[in-house]
């Protein structure tokens, strides 16, 4: 008896195995098969936020919706989206594709909890095997499928599937057009973790592009890899280029990480283009929680040259604080 389930359940397995490798194969013609909007889900990427439409009222994210039909698409994550997602929902991502003449015209990827809005009725082909769905996707960037490009790329980041993060670092290669490197690298750093902040950091340290590796720095500060933080205050002392060395500087200020005040601070020391250090300090005026104050006054009380204490000077009258006042007052007298 047990020798007869074990081989049913093989035999099922086996059908399983076929009927999805069935599913993977012909994705595409199932996707064209009518014009309209077509819809599957597959799993999403862990560790990250669901991808919906807000509208921020009063400082509050409010799930509003996406609308389907507008060209016009943006979206974003809310950690603290007060209607979030139902636990059945969790960990699913919806891709929607517009047919138009047989061809994908548009794409479009959003939390399975996420609501949409379209006149028209929308087709639904699951299941679909998540490797298939990367493979389609990709084939649409490669096709440039109207404005399927930015739309693949979004959709490309939220599968789960090892897939997509081999995709995505294709995508960032020098083979590819600026912009769509530049996209590549931004959704490896917010949805791939450390696999993608490694592959945004071997872009930051070796592309022979000084623009390409300062929108590689600012992907990687989007990271939520551990030691994100080392590995920009490292590209800001090492880089060539000054342009590149103070956006590193800026960005780990937005890291609100307690050790940029003091790092930054002591690189004033280090740094020998009056340019960067220049950066450097308005990087420090964007520290957060009164710290900003802080390690300005600290700057125009410590051993450093005018190209340095100028800068400080303005942005610390920029701030407009009691304890920049303090300051004031006191040094006028």
């Amino acid at each position: 008896m047990i020798t007869r389930l074990i081989l049913i359940a093989a035999l099922a397995a086996l059908g399983f195995a076929a009927r999805a490798s069935t599913i993977g194969d012909n994705l595409d013609s199932r996707v064209t098969a009518r014009d309209g909007w077509v819809a599957y889900r597959v799993p999403m990427v862990a560790g990250v936020d669901e991808p919906c439409c807000y509208t921020v009222h009063q400082g509050a994210a409010t799930k509003k919706g996406c609308d389907l039909d507008r060209r016009g698409w943006s979206f974003a994550s809310d950690p603290d989206d007060p209607d979030g997602p139902v636990a059945a929902l969790v960990g699913r991502l919806v891709v929607y594709l517009r047919v138009e003449h047989g061809r994908v015209e548009r794409v479009r990827a959003v939390g399975a909890s996420c609501p949409v809005r379209t006149e028209d009725t929308i087709r639904w082909i699951d299941p679909v095997d998540p490797t298939s769905s990367v493979a389609m996707l990709s084939s649409l960037l490669d096709r440039r499928a109207a404005d399927a490009e930015d739309g693949g790329l979004v959709a490309l980041a939220y599968h789960a599937d090892a897939s997509a993060t081999r995709a995505l670092a294709g995508r960032a290669e020098p083979s590819h057009s600026f912009k769509e490197r530049e996209q590549a690298l931004f959704w490896l750093g917010q949805t791939r973790g450390v696999e993608g902040a490694d592959v945004i950091e071997h872009h930051a340290t070796t592309d022979a592009d000084p623009k390409l590796r300062a929108q590689a720095i600012f992907a990687l500060s989007q990271s939520r890899a551990t030691e994100v933080y080392a590995r920009i205050l490292t590209l800001a002392h090492d880089d060539p280029a000054e342009y590149v060395r103070g956006q590193a500087f800026f960005w780990l200020a937005h890291l609100n990480d307690a050790r940029a005040k003091d790092d930054i601070i002591a690189s004033l020391k280090t740094e020998s283009s009056d340019r960067v250090r220049e950066q450097a300090v308005f990087a420090l005026s964007q520290l957060r929680d009164g710290a900003a104050d802080e390690a300005l006054i600290a700057v125009l009380r410590g051993d450093y040259p005018r190209a340095v204490k100028k800068p400080a000077l303005f942005w610390l009258g920029q701030s407009g604080s009691p304890q920049a006042m303090a300051y004031f007052d006191a040094a006028l007298k």
